[in-house]
């Protein structure tokens, strides 16, 4: 079972394996991860209005942390997908 909330700035997933709090600034997107397989916080540029780093993961906490060295930089990639 999971649970999302999202508001503006702000989302919460909440799974079996974890929970994860979003907080969105203009700039920046701060992570709270507190999972069994890991526990912590990370920082990625602010995606708007493109789909965000938990969307593209399709809300599931594993594929985060699992995909987030490819992720969190997305935004600062161009058209042919080198970053800037």
């Amino acid at each position: 079972m999971k649970f999302i909330n999202e508001a503006t700035a702000f989302k919460i997933l909440i799974e079996g394996r974890g929970v994860l709090l979003s907080i969105t600034t203009k700039r920046r997107a701060f992570y709270f991860f507190l999972s069994s397989r890991y526990v912590g916080a990370r920082v990625a540029p602010t995606t708007d209005p493109y789909p965000g780093i938990v969307e593209l993961c399709d809300y599931d906490l594993y594929r985060i942390l699992d995909r987030w060295n490819e992720l969190y930089r997305i935004k600062i990639m161009n058209q042919t997908g080198t970053v800037r």
